[in-house]
Order: C-alpha cells, then structure tokens, then sequence
C-alpha cells in the first residue's frame, strides 16, 4: 500500500507522517519493524537493498521514502520501477516530500495528501486547533499577534504557542497553575526544563522516557527545551548587560517566576555552554524541516550528550 505525503508546510506533513508511523507502532507493535530511507542519501543499490531486504521478525513492515525530488535520476528510476510491486504490496510505503512528487507515484498511490500554505483564515484555525491541544489560551490581542508575526509559518506558530505554554504555566506566586497544568505529564515537563537547565542528565533523561510513555510527543518536548534554552541564553545576556533583576522579566517579556529561575540556573552554567545547546537544538529544528534529521532520535542524542 502506497501513500504520498507533500508540500511546503512542512510541520503539518511531518506530524502527519509522525502520527501514520505511531499509528503503526502500535499496531505492529516493534521500532524494528519501520523504516525510514532519504532517498538524496543512498545510492541505487542501497535503495535496492533496503526495499527488497525481508524482516525474520515482522510480517508487515512501514518504509517512509522521504525526498523522492532529491533523488539521483538511476534512484528515481528504480523507485518508479517498483511502484507496481509496492502498490501491490502487503507492507505499507509512505513517500514524503517538500515538493510535488512525480505524477507516476501519484497515479499509484492509495491516498495523496498535499499541504499547502496556510491562508490567513487557516492559520487562523491552526492556530486555534494547536493552541486547543496545548491547553493555552490564547486572547484576541495574542492571537493578532502571533498571526502577523509569523506569517503563516505553521512551525514558528507552534514555536510561539510553546513558548506561551510555558510563561502560562506558572501562576503569580511561581507555581505551576492546574488550570494549565492539569496532568502529571503536563507538570513533569518543567521538572525536565529544571533538570535540562541545570546538567542533570540522569534526571533529565528519566522524565523524558516518562513524558514519552505518558503520551507527550517528543515534538512538544523540543519546542518546550528550545524555548527555554532560548529564555536561558536571553536573561544571561540581560545579566550581562547589567540590567536589574528587577527589569528582567519585562525586558525578556517573561513570567517574573521564569526569570528568577533561569537567572539562578544561568549563574551555574558557562555562557558557551548555553551557546552550543542553543545551537543543537536550532540544528535538529533545520535537519527535522530539511528532512535530514528524526526529531526524536536526535532529541535524545542531545539529552544523553549533557
């Protein structure tokens, strides 16, 4: 079975592709039994060799084929070439790409979804949609301002939405507020930020593998650490520059408890330090986008690499 995933709004493709490939753990039941081949990557007979090899293990397997466009011209012949035998197929292929795919695959394919770019009203509705699944409300003048400062852009919207999750998530007084933290994974996601921020690489990692099995997507996790390694990094330069504590959280435009925290971390961690992990994560944020990079391997390489 062939299905084709494409288009320039890459974060609603990805997590569209994300949610097919958990659907099919869950069904199948093993990691072992996926996988995934960037096409620019591989030459014909390593493409070849990963499509033809059977699994001991597993009766049906997925095969995400990502970047068919990329492809050298003997990779993109062979993949045309075994479209009859993959339609036919008992295993499932999913084919992604940033741009339209070739009209033979899309001939074959069980089911082609292409995601355009947001329209003013459906950036709106994603906005709205992704905000509702986050527990982050969102007033009117927010709203307006993250649509005009984003211009569409789905991933940096959910950049902006996960930044306001965090400032949201504390109340006046520095505690977490039920109100928008209303599970056990929802409030273990700042234990992770504490831990992540101050090295605690044993601790860090033990929340993350339980936010996981709680059901956070690990796609959550890294706008949360991005954007706190982002708020890290701008109360060092704030301290640096000598501003008072007392300025810093209205200057850093955030919650006075999350300034005072990140200020006691920061106090603690080399200012390079802070630099590289800023720069991994805007590294894996470009891979994911690029489709170079898995987004949850290569968040856990940066945790286990504290």
């Amino acid at each position: 079975m062939l299905y084709v995933l494409f288009g320039e709004d890459t974060y609603r493709s990805r997590k569209k592709l994300r949610e097919i490939i958990d659907r099919f753990y869950a069904v199948a039941g093993g990691r072992e039994s996926a996988v995934r081949i960037v096409l620019p990557e591989h030459s014909r007979q390593e493409v070849e060799q990963v499509l033809t090899t059977g699994s001991l293990f597993r009766d049906k397997r997925l095969f995400v084929v990502e970047d068919p466009s990329g492809a050298t011209a003997d990779v993109a012949a062979y993949l045309e070439e075994q479209l009859p035998t993959l339609t036919k197929s008992d295993d499932i292929y999913v084919v992604w790409d940033r741009v339209p795919v070739s009209a033979a695959i899309v001939a074959r394919a069980a089911k082609t979804q292409e995601f355009r770019g947001l329209t003013p009203e459906s950036a709106a509705r994603f906005l709205d949609e992704e905000a509702r699944m986050r527990g982050v409300s969102l007033n009117a003048n927010e709203k307006r301002r993250i649509l005009a400062d984003t211009s569409g852009d789905s991933w940096h919207m959910v950049e902006q939405l996960e930044k306001s999750a965090l400032m949201k998530g504390y109340d006046d007084k520095g505690i977490p507020n039920a109100t928008r933290v209303d599970t056990q994974a929802d409030r273990a996601i700042f234990s992770l930020l504490d831990a992540y921020g101050l090295s605690q690489r044993a601790k860090a990692w033990h929340i993350y593998t339980m936010l996981v099995q709680a059901g956070m997507g690990p796609e959550k996790i890294f706008w949360r650490l991005l954007s706190h390694t982002k708020t890290l990094l701008s109360i060092h330069s704030l301290i640096q520059r000598g501003v008072a504590m007392a300025d810093i959280p209205r200057v850093a435009g955030v919650h006075p408890f999350v300034a005072k925290k990140a200020a006691a971390v920061v106090a603690h961690i080399p200012a390079q330090n802070l630099t590289l992990r800023h720069t991994s994560l805007v590294a894996l944020d470009f891979q994911t986008k690029q489709s170079r990079g898995d987004l949850a391997l290569g968040l856990e390489r940066i945790l286990l690499s504290m």
